[in-house]
């Protein structure tokens, strides 16, 4: 008896470890490596890069969706908008928004301006609403020949688009304004504006008399039912993140079984 449990002690003993559990304990000491450790630390980093560049894709996608749905929402007045900073959401980009008040004498001709294939100017003033701050309202376009027509200085009510400020020429303004840029403008004028800008709906002008043709609104709305190129780049972003985690616990795992 005592003999038989002697010897099962020595079997046990003797009886290697698991093969799953070797190769766990391989698999870790590999990982505690520096190499590995630094390797760890790069693919987090390249993950969360993914994740952002994702959500921010996602974002993205929604703030086109949020434009869409605004611009088909009733039209609003644009002082209930912007805070007292001049500030208004993205979400808003595209809305038709209500102004009243004055357009004053401040006017600027932004040139290289088409409408059906013909050259011209857009015709932008500064709008003093009544509570007090300024907006860009691009009148609307004129031939390269034509000046606008003097406005009227008593208080008016107008609707149109709201947009957000063009970004491209970006610096060329130091000299002269190019493009609808509020912080360009409000230079130009010498006066605070609101973000963004204006385009002005209504009735259909005359160049001959001097009455600006109207603009069509620039913002994309409405023509998209889901941004579906977005969409699949926020998914691509996160296929990436999925596929470096992959990648890095199959070379761990190659390594390791070295």
């Amino acid at each position: 008896m005592i003999a038989s449990l002697t010897q099962r002690k020595r079997v046990a003993r003797m009886t290697p470890p698991n093969t799953s559990e070797r190769d766990s304990e391989r698999l870790w000491r590999t990982a505690l490596t520096p190499r590995w450790l630094s390797a760890l630390l790069a693919l987090i980093v390249l993950v969360v890069a993914f994740i952002v560049l994702g959500r921010w894709q996602w974002d993205r996608t929604q703030d086109i969706l949020a434009a869409e749905r605004s611009a088909a929402a009733a039209p609003i007045d644009l002082a209930e908008l912007v805070d007292d900073q001049g500030s208004w959401n993205n979400a808003d980009i595209g809305r038709t928004v209500n102004l009243q008040g004055t357009f004053t004498d401040d006017e600027l001709l932004l040139a290289n301006r088409e409408l059906d294939g013909q050259a011209g100017v857009w015709v932008v003033t500064r709008f003093e609403l009544d509570g007090g701050q300024t907006v860009a309202v691009v009148r609307g376009w004129l031939p390269d020949d034509a000046f606008p027509s003097p406005l009227s200085r008593q208080s008016v009510i107008i609707q149109g688009v709201l947009h957000p400020d063009e970004e491209f020429y970006e610096g060329a303004n130091a000299t002269r304004v190019v493009t609808v840029d509020s912080a360009a403008l409000a230079d130009a004028w010498g006066e605070d504006v609101i973000d963004g800008y204006v385009i002005l709906g209504g009735d259909q002008g005359d160049p001959a008399r001097g009455v600006p043709m109207l603009v069509p609104p620039t913002v994309q709305v409405g023509d998209v039912a889901f941004p579906l190129q977005n969409f699949f780049y926020a998914i691509q972003w996160w296929v990436f993140a999925l596929f470096a985690v992959v990648i890095y616990a199959r070379w761990l795992y190659l390594d390791a079984k070295k």
